[in-house]
């Protein structure tokens, strides 16, 4: 007997180096940013600059090394193909366009320069949470990502409400994680697998017309905690008291990278566990119909009556969650629709992220020292005042809000359509009215920006900084031009 069959091990070699170059180049990025950021003078910039060679490093590997068939590693612990490369690119420029909006907001609210090792982390979770199979694997990834961004909430000691903001995404984020983790163990023992495909394969031995109660209670438990980190309806409960306590630059960051995350790595899940007699439970479809027309309806009729702006992106944020589970359930409900749904689920995220990214990066520049919870009278005369500042805000709104020729109209057009093809025309319909109420959320805005008077007491200087000046115009470039070119982002799945 020889060795090997004594003791198998599974190595990395040839081209699986090349899938994992991405994570690989963000978890040397964390620990040297962990490092170098104790130092006592220069430890900002240095962990600042670490974070930006590592971001492009990662980024770079996905684009020069771009493959279309799958590598797999450890027997699914680790999962690359194209799916994890776009998330993963997605997520490590996203947290890359954080740390720059942060240049200058940092050192006026006196954060700690393990602000760029906590987001380095954050990201490296994201990527691995993208990339792998394995359910005990994905928790640890998830768990890696929402330790730092429960202490990224917590860090802006200068706000009085950053403490309970942490506080309370520590606490109904370590509840959601729990759930999710008891829903894998009934899972693991009803299916005796961790691995997806494994799990998958069982489902399809035990189908019977539907699945059996224990694992469709697993499975239920199990999709918790993504509907908690994308927040669903009622798992939202947390978005907008978290999203006002947090720094204007952390909460760009969750509100994107998180959320992206969040979404791809439900995506791999739909892709690879509800497929085949699966997708079609009459109780999974029923239950994802109900939460998916909550969370269209609760999020535009409650945003509309919000004044401060962070809360007003929050419950935004909400309407967003409701249009990606109506790609969701088009990805579940097969035909011609679930062709399309993945590639519409893909664009409209990474519409979504550079629109939101570009929008929070003009909250930082005009939100005043020590007290980043801007209202609505505060944008009173910005028009005047700062006209560029503005038009590139007022962009990011009619995008969120579906205004064609911006990207955000082609990314609720392609949803929508996948959900047609699908069958969910009733669905569609109150997904359209939710797009037409939620449209007041956006405009109320631009008429304090445009259509008010300034008053002295309203009246707050935008800071100039280099950081937050390039990812509005990079932001506002990108989303004209995604409303002029979307076809091509929708292929990139």
């Amino acid at each position: 007997m020889s060795f090997s069959s004594m003791f198998p091990m599974n190595f990395i070699e040839g081209q699986q180096w090349l899938g994992i170059l991405p994570l690989f180049c963000m978890t040397l990025t964390a620990i040297a940013t962990l490092l170098l950021s104790a130092l006592r003078h220069q430890g900002r910039a240095v962990a600042f600059a670490m974070l930006l060679i590592g971001s492009i490093a990662a980024v770079a590997s996905t684009v020069v090394f771009p493959f279309q068939d799958t590598i797999v590693i450890l027997d699914g612990v680790l999962v690359f193909d194209r799916l994890s490369q776009v998330f993963s690119a997605i997520c490590v420029l996203a947290g890359l366009a954080a740390a720059l909006m942060t240049l200058g907001f940092d050192e006026r609210e006196e954060l700690q320069p393990e602000y760029f090792t906590l987001i380095a982390f954050a990201v490296v979770g994201m990527v691995a949470m993208v990339s792998t199979r394995n359910l005990v694997f994905f928790f640890i990834s998830l768990e890696l990502m929402s330790l730092a961004v429960y202490v990224l909430v917590s860090m802006h000691r200068q706000s009085p409400m950053a403490a309970e903001a942490g506080l309370k995404y520590f606490l109904l984020g370590g509840a959601a994680s729990a759930v999710l983790l008891y829903g894998a163990s009934i899972l693991y023992g009803a299916t005796g697998s961790l691995d997806v495909t494994g799990i998958r394969e069982a489902f399809q031995s035990q189908w019977n017309g539907h699945l059996p109660l224990l694992p469709l209670v697993g499975l239920g438990l199990f999709s918790v905690g993504f509907l908690f980190k994308i927040g669903a309806f009622p798992f939202h409960v947390w978005i907008p008291d978290v999203y006002t306590g947090a720094a204007t630059p952390v909460t760009g960051f969750m509100i994107s990278a998180v959320k992206a995350a969040a979404t791809g790595a439900l995506l791999r899940m739909c892709l690879e566990l509800f497929v085949g007699p699966v997708s079609t439970e009459p109780t999974l479809v029923v239950i994802i119909s109900a939460i998916t027309v909550a969370t269209l309806l609760f999020g535009s009729f409650v945003g509309v009556r919000q004044t401060r702006l962070k809360r007003i992106f929050a419950y935004s944020t909400i309407v967003h969650t409701g249009y990606v589970l109506l790609g969701f359930l088009a990805l579940l409900g097969g035909g011609e629709g679930a062709k399309d749904a993945a590639s519409s689920i893909v664009s409209y995220t990474i519409f979504y992220v550079v629109m939101n990214l570009g929008a929070f990066a003009v909250l930082t520049m005009i939100s005043p020292k020590d007290n980043d919870d801007l209202t609505l009278d505060q944008l009173t005369g910005l028009g005047r005042r700062r006209p560029m500042l503005a038009f590139a805000m007022s962009v990011f709104l009619l995008s969120m809000a579906g205004i064609p020729p911006t990207a955000g109209f082609f990314g609720k057009y392609y949803l929508f359509s996948a959900a047609l093809s699908s069958g969910y025309v009733w669905l569609t319909i109150v997904a359209a009215l939710a797009s037409v109420v939620s449209a007041v959320i956006y405009l109320r805005p631009m008429v304090y920006m445009y259509m008010k008077e300034s008053e002295e007491s309203f009246q707050v200087v935008p800071a100039i900084w280099l950081g937050s000046n390039i990812i509005v115009v990079l932001s506002l470039f990108l989303t004209v031009m995604m409303g002029l070119l979307p076809a091509w982002f929708s292929n990139l799945l």
